[in-house]
């Protein structure tokens, strides 16, 4: 049995990185945060037999209540290349999974980072579960 896992990420990168601090809000003891709203997408590459590419993107107080500290919205990229082994379906359910916990990871990071030196504070974004829905979105 190899250890090798079917997926490889080759390549991750931003493509929208906005945190915006909420110059209107006014912190409470008892603010509660918005829920991050993500949306994920995976796709073959054209011409690129073992190649996808997987979009997420998060947004958070997109509206801009004053009562939320911040307005983020973040795009991450990933490009993962899967064993040939396996089916398109596999492979693609593989790359859905492998990139939720790559992709949302990185944008949890950058996040966390960039609130860190903004005058609220750091925001720390909870976990990302995979919900079933005719998009492929993300629930946070």
């Amino acid at each position: 049995m190899s250890n090798t896992h079917p997926i490889t990420l080759q390549q991750v990168f931003f493509v929208r990185s906005v945190v915006v601090a909420n110059t209107a809000h006014t912190p409470s003891e008892t603010e509660v945060t918005l829920a991050p709203v993500n949306s994920l997408d995976v796709r073959k590459m054209p011409d690129q037999e073992r190649i996808y590419q997987a979009h997420m993107r998060c947004t958070i107080n997109a509206e801009n209540e004053p009562s939320q500290p911040y307005v983020i919205d973040m795009e991450c990229v990933g490009n993962f290349e899967v064993d040939g082994k396996l089916s398109p379906e596999e492979a693609e359910r593989g790359v859905l999974i492998t990139a939720n916990s790559v992709l949302y990871g990185a944008i949890r990071e950058a996040v966390s980072w960039l609130t860190g030196r903004q005058p609220f504070g750091a925001l720390t974004l909870g976990l990302s579960v995979l919900a079933t829905s005719s998009k492929l979105e993300i629930e946070s």
